[in-house]
């Protein structure tokens, strides 16, 4: 996710400047100009030089349309923007659920009890990391905490490894309660933590496989398409040649809305403007890890956190 400053203009545009060629908006949004710039020029060269009459639109039917079309616009924005940022709260929710539990067990664990604080801090960890490798179809096992030489390979034989993490985690909760470690009241109030990051996982699965629904989105799209289409009948007239960058600069405002609602309603990618779940996942280990007092084996070195980020995250 691109981290910046709303208030500074000037490292904005810098930020706009360095990820011009990464967005995915900007791959996507240009290549529509380009083949629609092609295309009014055609009309226009078509409409000017060549048809003995002019083909002629009353630039009334536009602003109609355009009044609509705006209200659909902000309605399909809206839509995605909710879904990127209900993925954003489930995450902080994550975050803390996974700080709240790993403070609860340093005051439940004695303090030499080196093996079930690594246990915990890992597992805690690990249900991060996984969750987001399964939010992007993608296997990261190389930042997984070792727990025993069959761990790993109980978990990669596992189709859903967050969730087999958080049945291991409430399984060791049952056998130490047994032990006399903690109290029934304990183990109450650590499953109920438990249960919490199971429903942000839940959470997110739903966000992840509940796309925009066929009928609204292609509905607005086949709406964007006949009005661009038709734009340069409707003011080739009055413009002339200067009807070419007219229409590509409304398209890019029209368009540009669609494709943007396109990038955020998919919340769990890699895309420049996706929420971070990596750098979640290692504020979320570096944080149990600190809160139980113990040492993580995997250094977090793989790609770099942005100090300002982790600061809005703490």
């Amino acid at each position: 996710m691109i981290v910046y400053d709303t208030k500074n203009w000037g490292a904005t545009l810098i930020k706009i400047y360095l990820s011009f060629n990464k967005a995915y908006t900007t791959r996507v949004l240009f290549k529509y100009i380009f083949y629609l710039s092609i295309y009014t020029t055609v009309v226009v060269v078509i409409d000017l030089n060549v048809l003995p009459t002019r083909i002629e639109i009353n630039p009334l039917f536009f602003s109609l349309l355009g009044v609509i079309l705006s209200l659909m616009l902000v309605f399909r924005l809206n839509t995605s923007y909710n879904k990127w940022w209900e993925g954003r709260v489930a995450w902080g929710n994550l975050v803390n659920q996974s700080r709240s539990l790993a403070s609860n067990l340093h005051a439940l664990l004695p303090k030499d009890d080196l093996e079930n604080r690594t246990f915990f801090a890992s597992q805690i960890s690990n249900f991060a990391y996984t969750l987001q490798s399964r939010l992007r179809d993608v296997k990261n096992w190389h930042e997984i905490e070792p727990l025993g030489r069959e761990y790993l390979a109980c978990l990669q034989s596992t189709k859903n490894v967050p969730y087999r993490i958080a049945t291991q985690m409430y399984e060791r909760v049952e056998q130490k309660t047994k032990e006399g470690i903690f109290h029934p009241t304990d183990k109450q109030h650590l499953f109920s933590q438990l249960e919490m990051m199971i429903n942000v996982m839940g959470m997110c699965e739903r966000i992840k496989n509940t796309p925009i629904p066929f009928s609204h989105s292609s509905y607005i799209k086949t709406f964007i398409l006949i009005y661009v289409l038709s734009l340069p009948l409707g003011i080739v007239g009055t413009l002339f040649y200067y009807t070419i960058p007219t229409v590509a600069l409304i398209a890019y405002a029209l368009v540009g809305v669609e494709v943007v609602s396109e990038e955020v309603e998919e919340p769990f990618g890699t895309e420049a403007n996706d929420l971070p779940l990596l750098q979640l996942s290692r504020v979320i280990k570096h944080s149990v890890f600190e809160a139980l007092e113990v040492e993580y084996e995997i250094e977090i070195a793989d790609v770099e956190i942005d100090t300002k980020f982790i600061q809005i995250v703490r």
